[in-house]
């Protein structure tokens, strides 16, 4: 019976660490779990201090979350913006070929795009 509820214990706190992992959420986690069990004197001497730690460390944690999405927005942006002036410049290349090229046996025009894509 011990070894099932300590089997489930753990597969309780892997669970926990991963998605604490996943959030960013580890050292403030293991803060919690270690400062009131192992310095439980000086928390509970120092309380005040200890909990302006753990919403310093949660804050650290929000702060990059915060950081993490500005970027990927802001990612999400620059590829838009690059696509609309490939659509642009194409288009405008397209009308060049119309009015300057000379049509192909298919009835089309051929343009060049070779050098729109960095292949890096």
């Amino acid at each position: 019976m011990a070894y099932l509820i300590l089997g489930i214990v753990m597969i309780f706190l892997s669970i926990v660490f991963r998605l604490a992992a996943v959030f960013r959420l580890t050292i403030p986690l293991v803060y919690a779990l270690i400062v009131p069990t192992v310095f439980h004197e000086w928390y509970y001497a120092n309380q005040t201090l200890a909990n302006v730690i753990w919403y310093a460390l949660l804050a650290v944690v929000v702060l990059s979350w915060v950081i993490s999405l500005v970027r990927k927005i802001r990612g999400i942006l620059l590829r838009r913006r690059e696509d609309k002036m490939l659509e642009l410049i194409v288009l405008n290349r397209m009308r060049e070929a119309q009015m300057y090229g000379k049509p192909e046996p298919d009835g089309g025009y051929k343009i060049q795009v070779d050098d729109l894509f960095d292949d890096n």
